[in-house]
């Protein structure tokens, strides 16, 4: 169902020679995990395209101090943010990036091990566990709760091609295969296809990112798509 030119048509950026050499994946993820309608791949291609361009990418947490203060310091998240006065309107959610950020900003291994300690499965910040279990994939799989959810799907789905992902997370970088499946499995562990069967691209939008982010490029992706099918 899925071919290099739908795949295009999501993300005009990269090369076909590419996308030839993830349809395999795309194309057997997308049966083992339901999303086998040309809705249900219209939306999951338009969303994961506009969150990673199809690409496989690690969150890299590498941000300046404004920057990490604007997306992870603020109660009610990032819209909050006052950038005239580098603070938070409603108050902030993470003292520590005002009052460490000279051992936070441009140090992703501090700066991820803080936001994301005590989160998602993951222990307290000496454990490492937020920097270990940082984004990864096409549609950035974060937190060890995920990562142990995603082996168990993995394992289950691929009988001959055991895997644990919460002692090598580094897998969904390095063997492309992997990041591609991860973003089926975000999928399946959310209510996106019955979403997506209803063709509402903006509750797809909400049950992924909590709102309306990016809302415009996503339709137009969507739009394209559905275009090329």
């Amino acid at each position: 169902m899925i071919t290099a030119a739908i795949l295009g048509a999501a993300e005009p950026g990269n090369s076909d020679l590419y996308y030839q050499s993830i349809l395999g994946g795309m194309n057997k993820y997308a049966a083992a995990y339901g999303i086998n309608t040309k809705l249900r791949v219209a939306h999951f291609l338009a969303q994961i395209a506009h969150e990673s361009g199809l690409k496989t990418v690690e969150e890299s947490g590498n941000y300046s101090t404004e920057r990490m203060h604007q997306i992870f310091g603020c109660k009610g998240g990032s819209k909050n943010y006052d950038a005239g006065h580098d603070d938070c309107k409603l108050g902030r959610l993470r003292e520590k990036l005002w009052t460490e950020q000279a051992r936070c900003a441009r140090n992703s291994k501090n700066l991820l091990g803080y936001v994301y300690a005590n989160r998602l499965g993951n222990g307290d910040e000496v454990s490492g566990d937020g920097f270990r279990y940082r984004g990864r994939g096409m549609i950035q799989l974060t937190g060890k709760t995920n990562y142990k959810g995603f082996t168990n799907s993995h394992n289950a789905r691929n009988p001959d091609d055991p895997r644990d992902f919460v002692e090598r997370p580094e897998l969904l970088i390095d063997i492309i295969d992997y990041g591609v499946e991860s973003a089926f499995y975000f999928w399946d562990s959310r209510p996106l296809n019955a979403a997506a069967d209803a063709d509402d691209v903006v509750e797809v939008t909400r049950l992924i990112n909590g709102g309306d982010i990016g809302l415009p490029d996503r339709k137009a992706r969507l739009a394209r798509i559905k275009a090329a099918m």
